[in-house]
């Protein structure tokens, strides 16, 4: 009999997915020995990715000539380089990011009946998707490690080393290769992460909805009111953390889906262009993972101005009435991840017009190409 996907499991899960990037720094309450071997851990991941990035970079000079392996040279890079980068704002971020799960843990921990209620119905209604998600992350790096056993090619990649690379290392680079590719799986988890902590958000909105909508008397509504204001502070924190986060998805998964579909419209074996259509899948699929509990925060942030308004304002006192006015008033204003000039807003609407935009520059980088093939022939 399957056993029941808890709260306290899916966190656990998620956990176990960004390992390899550590990503999830340990309580505050930690001994300061785990947390140290969390640091060295962290050096160590860190490094490994970053030996894979500069021979990598030095393809894309190398094979500048050549558009098949430069776009999959491209393609694996922005990958490589997505992780590295995650895993240094995420080390910026240490003290934020850990007081930030800890208080989300902290919460659950201490859920009565009716708030368990709720979040056992976002682990119901999310788990697939993000589990499937996560699951899919690391078989489509295990099929980029496989690839040269079934292609004609020593690694998984065409990074260049500044030295020849004989037989007594081959089989060291391929596992360090490899190695990496589990460590970008794990980088493209932590859009769950940043799920987790945007749900966790959605979901005290959401219970602030129903306790303005059962108010009775002033003492009630000024706890409302102290407790919306916590929230806000806790989705300020959350959203200036992510937003690096978040451009870097952008930036990586866009430059990775343009270049990496090249592959499936030039001449490649047919197992090349599945392979790559797997990757540019994943590519696509990751910044859904953000955008989708990003907009559902945005409609529980409109719903507590709403839950307001139900809340019989009418019968209450003046004080009361103005209280409750100042309240509508303040939710109107949507809580939303945004990037000045970048990012007007995540949402599911954002996330759409971001597929577009990618496939037109693939369209036109497709166009460059095959005049370029033009010209050479």
């Amino acid at each position: 009999m399957i056993s029941k996907v808890t709260l306290v499991k899916v966190i656990f899960f998620t956990k176990l997915s960004v390992a390899l990037t550590c990503a999830w720094p340990p309580s505050p309450n930690t001994k300061k020995y785990n947390i140290t071997l969390f640091q060295i851990l962290w050096g160590m991941c860190y490094l490994s990715s970053t030996l894979l990035l500069l021979p990598l970079l030095n393809s894309i000079y190398m094979y500048r000539d050549d558009p098949v392996i430069l776009a999959k040279s491209v393609c694996l890079s922005c990958a490589v380089l997505q992780v590295t980068l995650k895993m240094m704002v995420c080390r910026i971020k240490y003290n934020h990011f850990q007081m930030l799960y800890y208080e989300m843990e902290t919460f659950c921990k201490q859920a009565d009946e009716k708030t368990s209620v709720i979040l056992q119905y976002y682990v119901n209604k999310y788990k697939c998707i993000y589990g499937i998600y996560t699951l899919w992350c690391y078989i489509t790096a295990i099929g980029v490690i496989c690839g040269p056993l079934v292609f004609p090619q020593e690694f998984p990649t065409h990074a260049k080393y500044p030295f020849s690379i004989t037989q007594a290392i081959k089989i060291l680079v391929y596992l360090h290769q490899s190695l990496v590719g589990l460590q970008v799986a794990a980088g493209m988890c932590i859009d769950c992460n940043i799920a987790i902590l945007l749900f966790y958000s959605a979901v005290k909105l959401e219970l602030l909805a129903q306790e303005f909508r059962n108010v009775k008397n002033e003492s009630e509504l000024d706890a409302c009111i102290n407790l919306h204001n916590e929230i806000l502070r806790y989705t300020s924190k959350v959203t200036s953390v992510i937003k690096p986060l978040i451009l870097i998805t952008i930036t990586t998964t866009a430059t990775g889906v343009i270049f990496g579909s090249l592959n499936m419209v030039t001449e490649q074996p047919l197992m090349i262009k599945i392979q790559y259509s797997v990757v540019v899948f994943s590519a696509s699929v990751e910044l859904f993972m953000c955008a989708l509990p990003a907009d559902n925060l945005i409609h529980k942030s409109n719903k507590v101005y709403l839950a307001a308004y139900e809340s019989q304002w009418y019968r209450k006192n003046i004080n009361m009435q103005k209280k409750i006015l100042q309240i509508i008033v303040r939710s109107q204003k949507s809580v939303v991840v945004c990037i000045n000039g970048i990012l007007p807003a995540l949402s599911l609407r954002y996330y759409a017009g971001f597929l577009y935009t990618s496939f037109s520059y693939f369209t036109a980088v497709r166009m460059l190409v095959n005049d370029n093939n033009i010209e050479i022939n």
